[in-house]
C-alpha cells in the first residue's frame, strides 16, 4: 500500500507561483503594525489590541487569537468569492465561513500540540529540500525570480521556512499515527468487489460509425434523400462504407466517415439513438434528420452488458479503500487527541457551531460505520484543509520542553500528554506583521 500522500504546497506557495507568471513588481515589506481586519474597526481604537489578541482557541499550550481568526476568515472569504462560480453554493459557504475556519484551526492546534509532545523534529535537510520541491513546483527558475515571488507574497525567506517547517510537522505527525494504520488486503479489495458488482458494470455498448448527407451542400430535402438512399444500398449490399461513401466525399456531398466509438446508451442523441441502438451488427439505419443533414449510421460491433474482471479493478478499489479507512483513522486519531487535551474553546458567534465539523468523516457511509450522526456541510473545494493537513499555521510558538515525553508502549497507542499548566497564557503584544497565508 502506497502511504496517502500530504500536499507540502499551499495556498502560500501558490502565490509564489503566481507572483512569477504575472510578473508583478514586488510589495514593499511591512514596516508598521498590521491593520486589524474590517469587522474589528467597530471596537474603539483604544480597545483594538486588547480585542485582537484575546484568545478565541487553546489546545494545551497552543493558542489562536480573534487575530487569526478574523485573518484566515477573511483569506477563506476571498478564495470563496474568487473560485465559486454557483450563486447558491457560494452563499451556503460564506454563510458557514466561521465554523469551517474555527474547525481547521481546532484541528491544526491539535496536530501541533501532538508534534510537541512526540518531539517531531525536521532536519535542515528535510526543510532544504522542501525549499527545491517548492520552487520547482512554482515554477521558479532563478534566485531572481525566488526574490521576487516572496516579495510579491509578502514573505521573507524565513517565514517561508518556517511555514513548511510546520507543514513538515504535521505531515510526520499523521504519517506516524494515520498514514501507518491504513492497511488494505487483497482479501478486502475481494471483498468489496463481491459487496459492489453493479458498481463495475459496464452496459451494452455499440460501435457506432456515421456519415451525414450536408445539407449546406444539397438543400433540396428530395435530393438529400436520395442521396441518402444511394449511400445506404451501397453500403447495406456489402460495399465497405468508407469505399461507398468516398466519391460523394469528394465531391462534398456528404461528410467523411466518422468513427464515433463504443457509445452507451445516452451518449447519442435521442433521435439517433432510437435509429440505431437496436440494430444487430453490421447493419445500417434508415437516414435520420439531424444537425447538418442527413445521418446514416452503421452499428461496426456491439458489446453485452458485463462486470469488469477483478483484475481490471483492483487497484481502483485499493485507491478507494485506503482513502476511507485514512478517512475513518484520521476521525479517531483526532477524536483521541481531543480526548486527551486540555482545550479551552471561546469561538465567535458565527462559529459557535464549529463542533458539528470536528472529526466527521467525508461520506455518508463513513459517517454511518462511524456513528457520526448528522452529515457535516462540505468545506469548499480546495479546502482549507487538504488531504487531512489543516491550513495555516497560528498562535504562539510552543514552548520548548526539556523531558520528552515517553514512546506508546503499544502499537498505535498514545503516549500520556505531558503536564498542562490550566492558567491562562499570556496575551500576545499585537502582531508586526499579518498572519501568513494558509497553508495545506
Amino acid at each position: 500500500m502506497t502511504p496517502k500522500r500530504i500536499s507540502l504546497l499551499s495556498s502560500l506557495l501558490l502565490l509564489l507561483a503566481a507572483a512569477v507568471v504575472a510578473g508583478a513588481p514586488p510589495a514593499p515589506p511591512a514596516t508598521s503594525a498590521a491593520p486589524p481586519p474590517a469587522a474589528a474597526s467597530t471596537a474603539a481604537p483604544a480597545d483594538n489590541a486588547a480585542v485582537l489578541n484575546r484568545v478565541v482557541l487553546r489546545v494545551n499550550d497552543e493558542i489562536a487569537t480573534l487575530y487569526d481568526y478574523r485573518q484566515r476568515k477573511a483569506e477563506l472569504i476571498q478564495d470563496i468569492n474568487r473560485r465559486e462560480q454557483d450563486a447558491a453554493e457560494r452563499k451556503r459557504l460564506l454563510e458557514q465561513a466561521g465554523e469551517i475556519v474555527y474547525k481547521d484551526m481546532f484541528d491544526e492546534l491539535l496536530l501541533k500540540s501532538r508534534a510537541d509532545q512526540t518531539d517531531v523534529t525536521i532536519t535542515d535537510q528535510q526543510l532544504d529540500q522542501a525549499v527545491r520541491q517548492t520552487r520547482e513546483g512554482s515554477g521558479i527558475k532563478d534566485d531572481q525570480q525566488y526574490a521576487a515571488a516572496l516579495a510579491q507574497a509578502g514573505l521573507t525567506e524565513e517565514k517561508l521556512r518556517d511555514q513548511l517547517r510546520n507543514n513538515l510537522r504535521l505531515r510526520e505527525v499523521l504519517g506516524r499515527e494515520v498514514n501507518s494504520k491504513v492497511k488494505v488486503s487483497e482479501e478486502d479489495q475481494r471483498r468489496y468487489y463481491r459487496k459492489h458488482l453493479e458498481e463495475f458494470r459496464v452496459p451494452d455498448q455499440i460501435q457506432v460509425r456515421e456519415v451525414v448527407v450536408l445539407e449546406q451542400k444539397t438543400p433540396n430535402p428530395e435530393e438529400r434523400a436520395r442521396l441518402a438512399k444511394e449511400l445506404r444500398d451501397a453500403i447495406a449490399s456489402g460495399k465497405a462504407m468508407a469505399d461507398a461513401v468516398e466519391p460523394y466525399h469528394a465531391k462534398g456531398l456528404t461528410s467523411g466517415v466518422s468513427d464515433l466509438g463504443w457509445v452507451s446508451p445516452h451518449d447519442l442523441d435521442p433521435t439517433l439513438e432510437a435509429a440505431v441502438w437496436k440494430l444487430p451488427k453490421g447493419a445500417m439505419s434508415e437516414p435520420v434528420v439531424g444537425r447538418g443533414g442527413l445521418h446514416l449510421l452503421q452499428v461496426a460491433d456491439r458489446r453485452e452488458s458485463h462486470v469488469k474482471p477483478f483484475t481490471e479493478v483492483a487497484a481502483a478499489i485499493q485507491a478507494k479503500e485506503e482513502d476511507r479507512v485514512y478517512r475513518q483513522k484520521l476521525a479517531e486519531f483526532m477524536a483521541d487527541l481531543q480526548k486527551q487535551s486540555l482545550i479551552v474553546a471561546t469561538p465567535p458567534p458565527e462559529a459557535a457551531g464549529y463542533r458539528r465539523l470536528v472529526g466527521t468523516p467525508g461520506t455518508e457511509e463513513e459517517r454511518s460505520s462511524l456513528g457520526t450522526g448528522t452529515p457535516a456541510p462540505a468545506s469548499p473545494k480546495p479546502g482549507p484543509m487538504e488531504e487531512g493537513v489543516p491550513a495555516g499555521m497560528v498562535g504562539k510558538p510552543a514552548p520548548q520542553r526539556e523531558n520528552a515525553p515517553m514512546a506508546p508502549t503499544e502499537p498505535g497507542a498514545l503516549p500520556s500528554p505531558k503536564p498542562v499548566d490550566t492558567t491562562p497564557p499570556p496575551v500576545a503584544p499585537p502582531p508586526d506583521t499579518p498572519p501568513l497565508p494558509p497553508a495545506v
